[in-house]
């Protein structure tokens, strides 16, 4: 799972698809995982820091995320080749 490249990602958020057209605002927590997706961060690794720091479990957590990967996928923010593949 990579960032498609027309995606460009602002340090306070604002994420731009110029391929689209579309942009949108994350907020704190959603530019955290995007940012840890860009940086192609193992899934593991990620839910243990996230589950550290916030006040969540596993399934809350895998859940929430499997969620948020599908509205990056449907707004063209990700690119999967493999829809099982959350590396």
């Amino acid at each position: 799972m990579k960032i498609a490249a027309e995606v460009k990602i602002s340090d306070n958020g604002f994420v731009f698809n110029s391929k689209t057209g579309d942009s949108f605002n994350l907020n704190p927590f959603g530019l955290e995982l995007i940012k840890n997706i860009k940086e192609e961060k193992d899934l593991e690794i990620l839910k243990k820091e996230i589950l550290e720091k916030y006040d969540t479990d596993d399934l809350s957590f895998e859940k929430d995320f499997y969620e948020f990967c599908a509205l990056l996928k449907y707004h063209q923010i990700i690119i999967q080749d493999d829809p099982m593949d959350f590396k």
